[in-house]
């Protein structure tokens, strides 16, 4: 069985944990999976219990580069490091040094090599058989700029997928003790200036069940424990809650005092750490690979899911059938299929988006009036639809004309439909 990685990354850092089998977790955490594999994080040096990297690089004279911890201790100063490697790659920059032009990109690549390597310490690379790739908040930029920078995966035939961190907590939680999992469950985000709260909520209203993260953001630009306590009350007064987690480098030190009892109230279980995102990911990784028996009787929906049906009705053997296209449930920036039909004397393309939750259903029509006038059924169309984002599908119509007889135009016609 191959091993799993979860990479959590953002742009001031980044996170490794690995699944190991046969692990005896004895820490005294909230974690209790129901197979024998344990998720561990990987320290930055061995034998230490720093796992936070610094998403930096530094470059000599000479031109070697190196990558997080490495480049901090190299660097005379601060501003010899270079930093924002993630949002710098999705503005596609580049910058000059000692006269070479280097991309960030490229240095992105290098340093998730780098930072995925360093879980060789605890398992062979060989055995490495995917990778989940946590984001704070995902966007046609971020997802196109990871996938290039962790394009070394495939060529090494490591299969990866990208992840938000609602569903990472999502995944996170559903591998906790059982009990943990009986009621709602709340993540408290603090990175020093701003406050997520996700609160994990089923839906039994549908079948099957739908588990979703509600987020709110709240500014706390200083700690605060009265004020962390109001936000506190705002998401818990009127929740029954098992647990309660707390993430981010916000919540370190020791000023949580009145919030913390207020926590602790109604016998709900509180826990503190940093490493959540990158052990959800990696948990996700796992049930990707061998399910989870606590899934089975549910869905999992967030901001990155699209949330109706898509299909369209086509005549085949002399009678109207309707024909899925995508499915609700699927990551909006996994969404895409390409089919083939011939175009009926209306020449539209009517596509039926039926609501995962109302079942309200609705039509969006793609007109094909500027393709060459020919007789019924005798132009031969490609429909290619991918998602701009969560709401936004892109519709591509191509002409392909009808064999020898009618060539393709090579006209494409294309439209936006919002769900």
């Amino acid at each position: 069985m191959g091993r799993v990685i979860g990479y959590d990354l953002n742009d001031l850092s980044c996170q490794v944990s690995i699944g190991l089998e046969n692990g005896a977790n004895d820490s005294g955490s909230s974690e209790k999976r129901i197979t024998n594999e344990e998720v561990v994080s990987v320290p930055v040096i061995v034998g230490s219990e720093k796992y936070v990297i610094p998403l930096a690089a530094y470059i000599s004279e000479d031109g070697e580069i190196s990558y997080g911890e490495d480049a901090v201790r190299i660097a005379k100063d601060q501003s010899e490091l270079i930093t924002n490697l993630l949002s710098m790659a999705q503005k596609g920059e580049s910058f000059v040094k000692y006269g070479e032009t280097y991309q960030y990109t490229d240095l992105l690549s290098g340093f998730m090599k780098k930072t995925i390597y360093m879980t060789s310490v605890l398992s062979s690379m060989d055995l490495i058989e995917r990778v989940v790739i946590a984001l704070p908040d995902i966007s046609a930029d971020c997802i196109r700029t990871v996938e290039q920078a962790a394009s070394f995966l495939s060529e090494m035939d490591i299969s990866y997928r990208i992840a938000g961190y609602s569903e990472c907590f999502f995944y996170y939680a559903m591998n906790q003790d059982e009990a943990l999992t009986r009621n709602k469950i709340v993540l408290f985000d603090y990175d020093g200036e701003t406050v997520r709260s996700m609160l994990l909520v089923t839906r039994v209203d549908v079948r099957p069940h739908i588990c979703m993260v509600e987020e709110k953001d709240f500014d706390m630009p200083s700690k605060s424990d009265l004020s962390f306590l109001d936000i506190a009350r705002s998401v818990l007064d009127s929740e029954i809650v098992s647990a309660v987690y707390l993430s981010g480098e916000g919540f370190e030190g020791n000023w949580l005092k009145s919030s913390v009892a207020y926590l602790c109230e109604r016998k709900r279980r509180v826990f503190q750490g940093r490493n959540l995102y990158t052990k959800g990911a990696c948990y996700a990784g796992i049930d990707d690979r061998d399910g989870n028996p606590l899934l089975n009787s549910c869905s999992f929906f967030d901001d990155d899911r699209l949330v109706s049906n898509i299909g369209i009705y086509m005549i085949r053997d002399g009678q109207e059938i309707y024909v899925p296209l995508l499915e609700a449930g699927i990551h909006w920036y996994e969404a895409h299929i390409s089919t083939e039909f011939y175009l009926g004397d209306d020449k539209e393309i009517r596509l039926k988006l039926q609501s995962f939750f109302t079942k309200d259903v609705r039509y969006s029509v793609v007109r094909c009036e500027t393709f060459p006038e020919r007789p019924s059924r005798c132009t031969r169309v490609r429909l290619e639809l991918e998602m701009k984002d969560n709401s936004c599908i892109i519709c591509r119509a191509h002409d392909l004309g009808f064999g020898e007889i009618y060539r393709s135009s090579g006209d494409i016609i294309e439209q936006e439909v919002f769900i």
